[in-house]
C-alpha cells in the first residue's frame, strides 16, 4: 500500500506546473512549440515508419527470414531468442523508445518469457547510429571519431547483457524451485503456447497512439527544458547539466553551447546514453502493461551511462 502522506504530496508537482505555466507564459509556450517542432520534424517522420515498418514485419511473419544473417550471431553474444534477437537489432538501428515498446510488445504477446524480456530491456533501449553520427557528433564543437562515440554507446551493452542474463536467470531458477516446491504460484509472464497474431491495422494503430504519447512527453519535457534554462541565480554550467538530464536533444545543444568546448565530449557521452527524463518517461509509457519494471529500467541505464563515460576515459587515452 503506498504510504498516505506521499499520495497526498503528488498533487503539489502538477500544481506546481500549472503555476509555472500561468506564469510564464511565453517561455511555457516557447518551450512546447520547441518541442513539438522536434517532434514532428524529427521523431516522428524518423521513428514512425520503423514502428509501423517492424509491426508489419511481426505480424506478416518476416521475423525468421530478416534475422537469418543475425539471429546466430546475436544468440552466441548475448544468448537470445530469435524472437529476442530481432527486438535488441531493431532496438539498436532505430533508436529508444522503440526498443522497449517491442520488448514490452512481444511479452505481451507470449513471444518472449518474463526473463528474456527482462534482459532485453536493459540492452536495446538506446540512441540510434543516425541520431548519435547525424545529430550528437555534429553538435560537438570539437571532433570525436565517429568508432568512439558509437564504441562509448554500445560496448557496455556487452558487459551488462551477462550482468543481466545472471541476475535475471537466478531470479527465474528461484521462481522454478518454488514452483516445483508447490510454493510458488506460476509465473503469468511465462512464453505461452501460441504467440497472439499482430494484425497490419493493429500495428498502425499501436504506431499513431505511441507517437502521441511521446509528442505529449516531449512537449512537457522541452517546457521544463525552457524553464531551467531561464533559472535566476543559477551559473551556466549547472543550467546545462540539469537540462541534460531533462531533455536530450536539448540538453546536448545546451551542454555544447555552454561548455568550453575542450571539456564537451564526457558530459554530451553521459547525457546521451542516459537518455534523459523524458527517454525514462517515454519508456515507460510504452511498457505500461507489461509486467517490466521502470526501476530496473532506470538502475540498468544509470550503470550503462557509467560504463559509456568510463569506456569513454580509456579510449580518450589512446585517441585523444
Amino acid at each position: 500500500m503506498p504510504d498516505a502522506s506521499h499520495s497526498r504530496g503528488l498533487p503539489v508537482i502538477p500544481i506546481l506546473c500549472l503555476c509555472l505555466l500561468l506564469f510564464f507564459p511565453s517561455l511555457s509556450v516557447k518551450g512546447a512549440c520547441s518541442g513539438l517542432l522536434l517532434w514532428f520534424n524529427v521523431v516522428l517522420p524518423t521513428l514512425a515508419p520503423f514502428i509501423i515498418c517492424t509491426q508489419m514485419i511481426t505480424a506478416l511473419g518476416g521475423t525468421e527470414l530478416l534475422m537469418a544473417p543475425f539471429g546466430p550471431l546475436l544468440k552466441r553474444l548475448f544468448g537470445l531468442s530469435l524472437s529476442g534477437s530481432y527486438v535488441l537489432l531493431c532496438g539498436l538501428l532505430c533508436g529508444y523508445p522503440l526498443g522497449a515498446k517491442m520488448c514490452a510488445d512481444f511479452k505481451k504477446r507470449g513471444a518472449l518469457s518474463q526473463e528474456e524480456a527482462s534482459c532485453l530491456l536493459a540492452i536495446c533501449n538506446h540512441p540510434s547510429p543516425m541520431f548519435l553520427l547525424g545529430y550528437v557528433q555534429a553538435a560537438l564543437p570539437v571532433r570525436i571519431s565517429p568508432a568512439i562515440l558509437l564504441s562509448c554507446l554500445y560496448f557496455p551493452i556487452l558487459p551488462l547483457s551477462v550482468i543481466s542474463r545472471h541476475i535475471y536467470r537466478k531470479k527465474a531458477s528461484r521462481g522454478r524451485v518454488l514452483a516445483s516446491s508447490g510454493k510458488y504460484q506460476k509465473d503469468r509472464f511465462t512464453v505461452s503456447g501460441s504467440v497472439k497474431k499482430l494484425s497490419v491495422e493493429d500495428a498502425i494503430s499501436s504506431t499513431c497512439e505511441t507517437m502521441v504519447i511521446i509528442g505529449g512527453y516531449i512537449m512537457l519535457f522541452s517546457i521544463l527544458a525552457a524553464w531551467i534554462q531561464k533559472l535566476p541565480l543559477l551559473p551556466a554550467i549547472p543550467r546545462a547539466f540539469l537540462t541534460g538530464m531533462a531533455e536530450i536533444t536539448t540538453g546536448i545543444n545546451c551542454l555544447c553551447t555552454w561548455l568550453p568546448p575542450s571539456h564537451t565530449r564526457l558530459p554530451v557521452i553521459c547525457a546521451t546514453a542516459f537518455g534523459g527524463f523524458s527517454g525514462i518517461f517515454q519508456t515507460k509509457s510504452v511498457i505500461k502493461d507489461s509486467g517490466l519494471s521502470i526501476f530496473h529500467y532506470i538502475g540498468w541505464k544509470t550503470a550503462h551511462t557509467c560504463l559509456s563515460c568510463l569506456t569513454w576515459l580509456a579510449l580518450s587515452r589512446f585517441f585523444p
